[in-house]
């Protein structure tokens, strides 16, 4: 079909199509609608968290298998959002629930139990720069304590992030997600972010000008996927330019690698580019849906944080009572050594190869029915676009998303949860085969032909 695309919406259809999608996603989800009713009474906007609520309302749901997640009203859904992120391996992987009960062995809260141990062994054999561990709850804490060794060890106040990266909930970090400074909620002091400095991604030259003129650059901090921007990606030359250039400036480089850790490869970013920084955070598929976190990084600059580090060391003070919870530690553990049986069979390669055949697929369907759609992906991790011209990283920051959001409600009334329509993060899992790839796209074609999104756009 020739494309008849030019970017302007047709407000009355845009409104009918809106309609039509929330009327269908209304009689398939009944239950999930009466439980909104009582969530929201209790729980702001019916949820625990700003992206689990789309409207008209969101879903609840009760149990996942595999690449599968059931909701309250028996539907059940190919499920790509995989909880943002962590669930590499899908739902209740066996090796992970039998973790999960002989984690439990240990009780809740023991002393250094020895599956810390164990768990950090694994993580410095898998994770290139991580010769010493440290094990928290969240990405927001690890990347929280990682500047703060940072700090620390540099003796410097000041850190460097990138436009488009999001490094967790810290106020020193929830601006910049565009190509400006503005802030990313409210709440945030505007003298929270004097410390951060923010240059464009994957440009060089503003870094090296930055560290040329402010010598109280203690680290510069990256998400290698450019996820929360757009996953707009990172080029490896850049990555090699910037790795030097820190060294040269005794800065040190943090790679945040809270969504890409295990995801892109079985090393994560670092192995996947093949550029090692001085520490490194990670989250996500670390726990494989159990609460953990992990700064890694090299013996010197860990020992910030070592009570048993020489005379002169700084000292940072990093504790919490439930940093390393045995059972989180038990999954992690099965999870890891899950990763790396799935790497040496070459599992990862055959991951992106899906990945990839989804995007195209994507993008095949919307330019049959004369609509330009863009699908950014790296590995496993896809996000969309509709858009009259090629989207770029600047110009993504202007569209109208409504389109997309509605798109992904409409996959949600044919078993498909994609994405959560308000978050456009999709995730494709170990557990998703081929006819998961094979179902989407077949869902994808019932949607464009059953709902009016072509007409709606003058």
């Amino acid at each position: 079909m020739e494309n008849a695309y030019p970017g302007q919406i047709n407000a009355k259809r845009s409104a009918a199509l809106r309609d039509h999608i929330y009327a269908d996603y209304k009689v398939r989800t009944v239950q999930s609608g009466q439980m909104f009713e009582k969530a929201k009474s209790v729980l702001p906007g019916g949820v625990s968290g700003n992206l689990r609520f789309f409207p008209p309302y969101p879903l609840y749901m009760t149990s996942g298998r595999g690449s599968q997640v059931t909701d309250i009203d028996g539907n059940r859904y190919i499920d790509c959002f995989s909880a943002n992120g962590p669930l590499l391996l899908g739902h209740s992987h066996p090796a992970l629930m039998k973790a999960l009960d002989n984690g439990h062995d240990y009780g809740l809260l023991p002393l250094n139990p020895p599956v810390m141990i164990e768990c950090a062994e694994l993580v410095k054999e898998i994770v290139p720069c991580a010769e010493r561990v440290r094990f928290l709850n969240t990405g927001t804490e690890a990347v929280m304590t990682a500047v703060r060794y940072a700090r620390a060890y540099t003796g410097k106040q000041k850190i460097l992030k990138f436009h488009g990266h999001y490094h967790g909930q810290q106020d020193q970090f929830l601006f910049g997600m565009g190509a400006d400074r503005a802030l990313f909620s409210a709440g945030v002091p505007d003298d929270s972010i004097t410390s951060t400095l923010v240059c464009p991604y994957n440009d060089i030259e503003s870094v090296r000008q930055s560290l040329e003129t402010d010598g109280n650059i203690a680290a510069v901090i990256l998400d290698p996927a450019m996820h929360a921007g757009g996953l707009w990606g990172s080029q490896r030359d850049f990555l090699v330019e910037l790795r030097e250039t820190t060294q040269q400036k005794g800065v040190l480089l943090i790679f945040d690698e809270v969504i890409t850790g295990c995801r892109l490869a079985l090393g994560g970013a670092q192995e996947y580019f093949r550029v090692v920084p001085d520490l490194v955070t990670m989250a996500k598929a670390l726990g494989a849906g159990e609460k953990l976190a992990v700064v890694a990084g090299s013996e010197a600059v860990m020992s910030v944080v070592d009570p048993l580090a020489s005379k002169g060391t700084p000292r940072v003070f990093q504790s919490g009572t439930v940093n390393d919870g045995s059972v989180a530690l038990s999954v992690a553990c099965a999870a890891l050594r899950e990763y790396q049986k799935l790497s040496s069979a070459g599992e990862y390669e055959r991951l992106e190869m899906r990945a990839e055949k989804l995007q195209a697929g994507i993008m095949s369907a919307f330019d049959a029915h004369g609509i330009n759609c863009q699908v950014n992906g790296i590995s496993s991790m896809l996000q969309l676009y509709i858009a009259p011209e090629p989207v770029t990283f600047d110009s993504s920051q202007k569209l109208d998303m409504s389109f997309v959001q509605l798109f992904y409600l409409a996959l949600i009334n044919e078993g498909v949860l994609l994405s959560v329509p308000t978050s456009n993060h999709i995730y494709l899992s170990f557990a998703h085969s081929d006819n998961d790839v094979d179902k989407i796209l077949d869902a994808v074609q019932v949607v464009l032909n059953r709902y009016d999104f072509a007409g709606s756009i003058l």
